[in-house]
């Protein structure tokens, strides 16, 4: 297991603390001067560096005062002891600081605020030896704000999933068709920076993917339910949501187009090849309608659907749908 010299020296300074005797940064200097962990790394350091993890310990909640009187350190309660926070080499700081950063960008306010915390104490015991090479501070995720009520339904829906509970929605669906259910909140799934739940619907007897940007209410209900691997095991990038599919996509892709396909995949399985005109041809074995329908809207003509033929007619139909919509609420502003 990865020790850190930094979490080594901490529990050195609190070790020294509870013994009762005097404790100077001097005493602690010298005590530290000839350790050393098992794999020869010394603990030896310099005044700055032990004043720095007393200020970590304090922050950790640690009851040490100074003792001016006595020009020494003192714990107020020797019971005291550190959290039992992961002694972590430098890939797994990587990884704790991008995960980190994920959470605090995608999940709801009261669970990232503890991804939060947890990830700074992480960092704060293990933060000497984090070199990775990089400047952490540099890389962001800019994820969209999320309204109030969005992030309380989302919380709700979260506490849900996390405690088994029963859930009862109000839903509106990409038709703008509303209904009332009750659902086994089986998981969740982060897609296109997108959450969704996925779930087993009483209302329909059958498992279903809800957005939870387009739940409107969600109140958890005191009954909990047994988990159902079977809803959400198999489930993958390509097959999700896609209890309707298009089979056998066609598209013809603009230069754009295509640049926009290899940036952001539409199915791990797609194609595409030139055409002797500058154009591309993508195929694709499959995808759920109203994804298909978004990703191709989504390029403004840099994508054009061929087959199948339902493809064509719903892309076509959403389009004058939008440009009528347009050209109505353009002629009530003049």
């Amino acid at each position: 297991m990865y020790q850190s010299p930094a979490y080594a020296r901490k529990a050195h300074i609190l070790a020294l603390l509870k013994s009762g005797e005097r404790v100077s940064i001097s005493v602690i200097l010298e005590s530290l001067r000839n350790l050393a962990l098992e794999d020869g790394r010394k603990l030896e350091c310099n005044r700055k560096t032990v004043s720095r993890d007393i200020k970590d310990l304090k922050d950790m909640g640690c009851p040490i005062s100074w003792r001016r009187s006595l020009g020494s350190f003192e714990l107020r309660d020797k019971t005291w002891d550190m959290p039992a926070t992961p002694l972590l080499g430098s890939d797994e700081m990587l990884a704790v600081t991008l995960g980190a950063q994920l959470g605090t960008s995608s999940l709801p306010r009261n669970v990232r605020r503890h991804v939060h915390i947890t990830g700074q104490n992480i960092i704060k015991v293990n933060s000497v030896e984090f070199h990775h090479g990089a400047d952490l501070s540099t890389l962001k995720i800019l994820a969209p704000p999320v309204a109030p009520e969005a992030e309380r339904i989302f919380a709700t829906v979260y506490d849900a999933w996390a405690t088994r509970r029963l859930l009862t929605i109000r839903y509106t669906d990409e038709s703008g068709n509303t209904t009332n259910r009750t659902i086994e909140p089986q998981a969740l799934f982060f897609h296109e920076m997108v959450w969704y739940v996925q779930c087993y619907c009483y209302l329909r007897s059958a498992v279903r993917t809800f957005a939870i940007a387009r739940i409107e209410e969600a109140k958890i209900v005191e009954r909990t339910f047994a988990t159902r691997p079977e809803v959400y095991e198999s489930t993958t990038f390509d097959n999700f949501d896609g209890r309707f599919e298009y089979k056998d996509i066609e598209l013809r892709l603009t230069k754009a187009g295509r640049q926009f396909a290899v940036a952001h995949v539409l199915h791990s399985k797609q194609e595409i090849s030139a055409n002797a005109d500058g154009t591309y041809t993508m195929t694709v074995p499959a995808k759920a309608t109203h994804l298909a329908v978004q990703w191709i809207l989504s390029q403004r003509g840099n994508a054009t659907p061929v087959a199948p033929a339902e493809l064509v007619e719903d892309v076509i139909a959403t389009s004058r749908r939008i440009t009528k919509s347009a050209l109505s609420q353009s002629k009530k502003h003049k």
